[in-house]
């Protein structure tokens, strides 16, 4: 588990054996090829690329295959499993052998003669079909149309009218032209009609069209009567049934290459990812070189591939200063579906560890405890060991279901779920009593162990996260950051809990005080030596910590929090405050930043430390002015510490409020885990309700319960998986997990159709 390691290559290859070495680390899949780039005094980089003068015959291939198979594919048998079908495998071996074999120009070319063939045959035939639903409504018309616009004296114009007051309103627009109305035909209100005018009156009669709304319909290319016409369409109809027939028999005839042109697609498509891994080469007429990373397991396979091409030459070389290494993910077989998640986020940089472990399980669980039913987890679990091992589609997304559905009929039987409320319906004794034995709790019924188990997880989950926030600090040398940023804040999360369980007797009560001190301790730190104002002297800020850390103490046993001498407590803050106040006098001194405004604050302040330590005041609200007026002289002096305690306590107030909302935002495991249950309960209920009916019954229940659970199943399951990636995103992630690193990609197959294996 983690990232594995990698090193940069450079490999030398004649253009002659270029692609098919390119095809061979293509077929591995271990190389991960960079941009070349090649530093030079003028900081010009060299023309890369040879031009290609294949590359738009491939583009062209690649176009007439996916018309063809998009062709053929309506004509072709169903696969047996439909969706749920996995992909055949082909030895690598193969893979370019059955293309060669195919004959593809031919079959490319047969197939486009198929295709437009059909177009012809769709554009033809639903041309005829308007012609006939234009000429229908004509079939009492004796005379061909075009006899009526062929006219020299007089005009024609077939009419549409909608409505007896559109024909009233037209019938008065006419009656100042000699234009003649001829009803054709007549269904209802609405008419079919011809308008005879003479040509002088051609303009009027158009305006008149357009000002009462009368639809024009032309007829004047149909040269017989309608009823002939229409007889001349359906026989082109009938006739076009007759060829597509024909041509579905040889379309079909033909899908039975379907496969062997999917195998090409494929094949070509990986082509063109090669024609695209030349730009990223430094070429010349003769000679390229590759550049790129692999990992450094993989050294010795790389160096075979490329000792099987006479010439070609791979040489190990360091990675230029300041150059991002790509991060190789290393899991085992069990936990790289996962890295799914992490992808859609991020990469690790590279001196981060890879999340993906730290992660898994609680995606797994999250996901299971939104559902929470174990009928549920039943089906999740079956449907995706079916399709990984019956369809053999393994994919990263439904082994991540399958680990999610197993651990969901554990959490379904630990809350008592079984479709709900299934077992109580169906009444069977020995049915419920085995749900019962395994109920632990009924969220319904007592929603509040759901409540706390969810917050725990919340809780743990954040804490988890600080503690690899860390340790991953530590290990890269970031101790700034570890120490004083994220382990002040962890242990005063550890601590507070800790400390009410000690308050109602669940620890020792003797460990309270360590603990207290232990989180004002992590407090003061939180507020002087965080690293986010900027570095400062460690002198300083050592000694404005322990005062601090010493006020906090006394403000605790004033309070009554504390069970330590208050005399220790007073000299401890007394000696701090003096031991404070000697250093940034010397400091103003050496630095000259010691100011009128200064020297008074710095003058009261040793005057209030020496009432205080002669007894002539006591009180410890002088006490604490004591340790402000002396706070003020440090501030004055000390640049830059007012603003590092300002955010000191913007970041108490931010990471109290912060941690509250992040810890709640996880009781949305709760809400979910409940909602389907009780989805579940009301399809259950309703179903039921439909017992009564006779006869149809049993069928109507069944129609309810399956479609019922298998909507409530789906959308608890989207929203399952939803929820538990912004939980890993918003909640868990930025708690140590930067990201932004280059991930490790390898120049590989990349298959639609077939699955290609590599060679023994």
């Amino acid at each position: 588990m983690g990232t594995a390691r990698v090193e940069k290559i450079l490999i030398a290859t004649h253009l002659d054996e270029r692609d098919e070495l390119l095809r061979r680390l293509q077929e591995e899949g271990i190389l991960h090829i960079s941009k070349f780039e090649e530093e030079r005094p003028d900081k010009k980089q060299p023309e890369t690329v040879v031009p290609d003068a294949g590359e738009a015959e491939l583009k062209q291939t690649l176009v007439g295959l996916n018309q063809a198979i998009g062709f053929l594919s309506g004509y072709a048998q169903k696969r047996k499993g439909g969706v749920f079908a996995g992909k055949p495998s082909l030895p690598a071996e193969e893979f370019r052998r059955r293309v060669d074999e195919l004959d593809l120009p031919i079959k490319l070319k047969r197939a486009s003669q198929l295709s437009q063939a059909a177009s012809r045959l769709e554009t033809e035939e639903r041309q005829l079909h308007a012609e006939l639903e234009t000429l229908t409504p004509w079939r009492p018309m004796k005379h061909p149309p075009c006899e009526y616009t062929n006219l020299k004296q007089t005009h024609a114009r077939f009419v549409f009218v909608s409505s007896k007051e559109e024909k009233e309103a037209f019938a008065k627009s006419l009656k100042p032209l000699t234009a003649n109305y001829e009803t054709v035909r007549r269904e209802g209100e609405t008419e079919y009609a011809v308008i005879l005018f003479p040509t002088n009156e051609e303009e009027a009669v158009e305006d008149t069209l357009k000002a009462t709304g009368v639809k024009m319909i032309q007829l004047s290319g149909f040269a017989k009567p309608p009823t002939e016409e229409i007889k001349v369409r359906r026989k082109l109809l009938a006739k076009i049934g007759s060829d597509r027939e024909k041509l579905t028999s040889q379309a079909r005839e033909m899908s039975a290459e379907l496969s062997g042109l999917q195998t090409a697609l494929d094949l070509y498509g990986n082509e063109g990812l090669i024609r695209e891994q030349h730009e990223k080469m430094l070429a010349t007429e003769k000679a390229g070189l590759i550049e790129g990373w692999i990992r450094s397991s993989d050294r010795k396979r790389l160096k075979e591939i490329v000792a099987g091409f006479e010439a070609s030459e791979v040489r190990s070389i360091k990675a230029r200063k300041g150059e991002r290494v790509p991060v190789a993910l290393r899991n085992p077989p069990w936990l790289k579906p996962f890295e799914l998640i992490l992808n859609m986020y991020g990469t690790p940089n590279g001196r981060e560890a890879d999340p993906t472990p730290l992660m898994a399980p609680f995606f797994a669980l999250f996901f299971a405890l939104c559902i929470s039913d174990a009928g549920y987890g039943i089906v999740i679990a079956a449907v995706t060991a079916w399709l990984i091992w019956g369809r053999r589609i393994r994919n990263n997304l439904i082994w991540i279901l399958f680990y999610g559905g197993v651990l969901t009929i554990f959490t379904g039987a630990a809350m008592g779920s079984w479709f709900g409320n299934m077992p109580d319906m169906l009444e069977i004794p020995w049915l419920v009593g085995f749900r019962d034995a395994l109920t632990w709790f009924d969220p319904l019924k007592n929603p509040m162990p759901f409540f706390y188990i969810s917050l725990g997880l919340g809780y743990f989950q954040m804490m988890f996260g600080m503690a690899v926030d860390v340790i991953d600090g530590l290990r890269t040398g970031e101790y700034g950051s570890a120490l004083f940023e994220t382990m002040p804040w962890f242990l005063i999360y550890l601590g507070i809990p800790l400390m009410i369980a000690t308050s109602m007797s669940i620890l020792p009560k003797i460990l309270f005080t360590p603990l207290l001190i232990v989180v004002i301790a992590s407090l003061a730190v939180s507020f002087v030596l965080s690293n986010r104002p900027g570095p400062t002297s460690v002198t300083s800020a050592i000694l404005l910590w322990a005062a601090m850390t010493a006020a906090f103490l006394a403000a605790a046993k004033v309070f009554g929090l504390l069970a330590l001498p208050g005399i220790i407590l007073k000299a401890l803050l007394i000696g701090t405050i003096a031991a404070l106040w000697l250093y940034t006098v010397f400091k103003g001194l050496s630095e000259k930043t010691l100011r009128a405004a200064g020297v008074i604050f710095g003058v009261l302040g040793l005057a209030a430390i020496i009432l205080y330590v002669a007894g002539v005041i006591q009180a410890n609200l002088f006490l604490a002015a004591v340790f402000v007026l002396n706070l003020i002289f440090t501030f004055s002096v000390l640049k830059g510490w007012a603003s590092r305690i300002v955010w000191g306590a913007y970041s108490l107030y931010s990471n109290t409020t912060g941690v509250l909302g992040i810890i709640l935002s996880y009781v949305r495991l709760m809400a979910l885990g409940m909602v389907t249950a009780g989805i579940a309960m009301a399809f259950n209920q309703i179903a039921w309700m439909l017992g009564g009916i006779p006869v149809v019954s049993v069928i109507l229940m069944l129609i309810v319960l399956v479609i019922g659970h298998v909507y409530n199943l789906a959308i608890s399951g989207l929203s399952g998986f939803v929820h538990t990636l912004r939980l890993q995103y918003v909640e868990y992630f930025p708690r140590f997990f930067a990201g932004g690193g280059a991930r490790f990609e390898p120049f590989e197959l990349k298959t639609r159709y077939v699955k290609v294996t590599r060679r023994t």
